[in-house]
């Protein structure tokens, strides 16, 4: 189910839901700003943990780590990496995978296009970080991570607090009114989040906030793209889980 909180039809009990949302995401930013929220595992001991004589991918490897991730996975044993982002190889990935001599494959390409799939292949282990929110098309998303998944996704993404009284809840980011969209913003103090913290305008493309997904809506979308949880860490704002082909 997604909801909109901008909505001017409210059904019986809309009201009531988005006074108590908004005093979740009160008590969030409150909670944020005083203590470091504790996002669980450090994804360096993910990586660690399960690209070890495995094929590993990672799916959105350029924006603001540079390949970091597919290096860790070479150097943490993998017995091939590819990274894959819609942006070109950035200076600092080039710089690195020539220091290293590294063997990592670079595939550029969007990850909704089939075609980009398809050149990709299944890997055994499949990582996909800060990607799922951005895209209008979350189930696409990974509805084309389980066609290259063998055996693990390990998948990253922003969170909202769950609903009281509607599970599953999302919230699409773009159309919310301005009130509405800083009450959600003012919940990730020092986070830039196109369309979060600013109005939403079409150019922004993949780099605006496109979905609030609650943990619910996420194991659903999972389940329904034919992935089977097996793990889940992190807080109300941030999940990584470890999903396996259902």
């Amino acid at each position: 189910m997604v909801v909109d909180y901008g909505a001017t039809a409210a059904a019986p009990g809309h009201n009531q839901r988005v006074r108590w949302f908004a005093r979740l995401w009160t008590l969030w930013a409150r909670l944020r700003q005083r203590h470091a929220w504790r996002q669980g595992v450090p994804r360096e001991e993910l990586v660690r943990r399960f690209a070890s004589g495995q094929s590993f991918v990672d799916v959105g490897a350029m924006w603001r780590v540079d390949g970091a991730i597919a290096f860790l996975a070479e150097e943490s044993g993998a017995t091939s990496v590819t990274a894959v982002d819609v942006m070109a190889p950035t200076e600092a990935y080039e710089a690195e995978h020539a220091r290293r001599a590294s063997g990592v494959r670079f595939v550029p390409g969007d990850v909704h296009d089939p075609s980009v799939i398809d050149r990709v292949g299944p890997h055994d282990v499949v990582w996909c970080s800060g990607l799922l929110y951005h895209s209008p098309h979350p189930l696409l998303v990974l509805e084309r991570l389980r066609a290259i998944t063998r055996q693990t996704l390990i998948l990253a993404t922003e969170t909202i607090p769950e609903v009281p009284g509607l599970a599953g809840g999302c919230v699409f980011w773009p159309g919310l009114p301005d009130p509405d969209r800083r009450l959600h913003a003012n919940a990730r103090p020092g986070v830039q989040a196109a369309a979060l913290d600013s109005p939403f305008q079409r150019s922004q493309g993949y780099e605006a906030w496109w979905w609030g997904i609650s943990r619910t809506a996420l194991r659903g979308m999972l389940k329904a793209s034919g992935f089977a949880v097996r793990e889940e860490h992190g807080g109300p704002l941030h999940a990584t889980v470890i999903a396996v082909p259902a």
